[in-house]
Formats: structure tokens, sequence, C-alpha cells
């Protein structure tokens, strides 16, 4: 016969079994991405790493105009002779110099941080769908470079890929669904006139693939590269989209990162960016991500 204490034991036995196969279920969904606790660990590592970042870019910009005021002062101090203060200067300068490349190294790493949370949102069955999505598009068309899913940063929304980003002649495409529905933007697609339109609060883009012209809120506009379909997907240029829903790209090649925000578009920060469009972008193909649409006499985008 049972007794209290065995009664307990056995209560205590099913309650760690339970315990158990909640941590192994919980696990299995990690490993498949679909953890919630996965899901909520991203976000707040990709938070932390933004504000790390927007910290460092304040500090950069401190440097940078206290550099801007020395060179001043050494050009004066040049200009009238003072050698004993062009000396002076010119220490202070090579010390304001050392403090910028300090800060660019911290948001060099903080990137290549920002790079593995976003590689590590995705399962290794997603990575691997995307390698061979990579691999097929890579194989059909020769003249294209797959781009690593983890290379394109956001900082306030959340993107993920199902197909892998690709540089064709010198210009990054994007599957278009993935990119426009991040920002908050609705896709459709017209398989009759093989035309993509995306529209976001009074905004209405549209691209016909393979075609060079597009319209934007109607009106008539040359682009660099015109849409594809590539592995079942509609890819579409990535700055032109961005550009023009009012947001800001930008490149770097050291990491090889696209970075796209919601600050607004200006001439200065169009000056700054422009080596993204440029073939200094190629990747190698590593693994990378997808996106929604359909095939090519039947893309839903």
């Amino acid at each position: 016969m049972y007794g209290e204490d065995d009664v307990d034991e056995e209560n205590e036995d099913e309650e760690e079994n339970e315990d158990e196969e909640e941590n192994e279920d919980e696990e299995e969904n990690e490993g498949k991405g679909k953890g919630k606790g996965l899901n909520k660990d991203w976000k707040e590592a990709k938070d932390q790493l933004i504000e790390e970042k927007d910290a460092i870019e304040k500090e950069k910009d401190k440097i940078e105009d206290k550099k801007d005021a020395l060179e001043k002062e050494l050009e004066a101090a040049i200009e009238s002779g003072d050698t004993e203060l062009i000396d002076e200067l010119k220490a202070q300068v090579d010390e304001i110099k050392e403090e910028m490349f300090e800060a660019k190294s911290v948001m060099k790493n903080i990137k290549l941080q920002q790079k593995a949370v976003i590689k590590n949102r995705y399962s290794v069955e997603e990575l691997d769908e995307i390698r061979q999505a990579g691999e097929e598009i890579a194989t059909e068309n020769g003249s294209v470079t797959v781009i690593p899913v983890e290379n394109i940063l956001t900082d306030k929304k959340d993107v993920k890929f199902d197909t892998p980003p690709v540089i064709k002649e010198g210009r990054t495409l994007i599957p278009v669904r993935a990119i426009t529905e991040g920002f908050g933007a609705e896709v459709e697609w017209n398989g009759e006139e093989r035309k993509v339109t995306i529209s976001k609060e009074g905004f209405k883009l549209e691209l016909t693939i393979d075609s060079k012209k597009a319209l934007v809120n109607g009106e008539e506009v040359e682009i660099d590269v015109p849409s594809n379909i590539l592995s079942n997907r509609t890819y579409v240029p990535l700055r032109f989209i961005i550009e023009s829903m009012g947001l800001n790209i930008e490149w770097d090649g050291e990491t090889e990162t696209i970075e796209i925000d919601e600050e607004e578009v200006t001439d200065e920060t169009t000056e700054d960016t422009t080596t993204e469009d440029t073939t200094t972008e190629d990747t190698t193909t590593e693994d990378t991500t997808t996106e929604d649409t359909t095939t090519e006499d039947t893309v839903t985008e």
C-alpha cells in the first residue's frame, strides 16, 4: 500500500517528468526558430546592440567635431608660421584620430555582433533552405552574387527572409515582400501584367518585371536595374525601394553590411551611402534567406 511519502514521491516524479517534457518542447521549438523565449531573447539582444551603436555614433560625431575644429586651428597656425603651436596642434590631431579609430573599431565590433544575432534568429533548417535557394539562384544566374541574410541590418523593424538578397549589375536586389512588409507596406502582384505594386500611407510604387521603368505615385522614373524573378520570388532593387519609401540606407564596406532605418533621407546621407550601389558590395555566398512570392507564371510576389 502507498503511504503519504509514496504519493508525494510519485507526484514529484510526475512533476519532474512534466518539466522535462516542457523543456524538451521548448528546446525543440527553439531549434526550429519558433520558441517564444528565443524570439524575446533575439529582440532584446538586437535592441541592446542598437542602443550601444547609437551611443557610439554620438561619440563619433563629437570626436569628428573636435577633429574638424583642431584641423582649422592647425591651418591657421600654419598660415601664421607659429611652429610651437603647429607642433602642439598636430599632436592633438593625432590623438583625436586615435580616438576616432578606436570608436570605429567598437562600431565594427557591434555590427559584427548584430550580424550574429540576426543569423541566430534562423533555425538550421531555415538557413539550409536559404542556402539551397542561393545555390539555385547562382546556378541559374551566373552574373548574380548571393548576399548573406545577416548582412541586411534594420534598426526599428524586424525583417526575415526566406530567400537570400543578391547583387546584380552592381545593385542589391531583395525579395520584395519580406522587406516591404517588414516596413509596414502592402504588396500586390498582377500576374497578367507581371507588375508589383507597393503601397504605404499615400505612397504607391509600381514595378514591372524586367523593366527599367517604374511609377512612383504615378510619375515615371528610370531605375538602374529592373525587377527580376529569382528562385520563384519577385526581387526588386533595394536602394530604389527604400529611398522611395522615405527611408535611409547605408553601405558599410568594412563589415559588408547594408543598414536600413527610418531616418529621413537627406542630400548628406545620400552622398554618404552611394557606395552601397557598387560592386564593392559583393560578398561571399554564405547562409542567406528568402521571401514570399511564387513562380514566374504564378508569382504573388
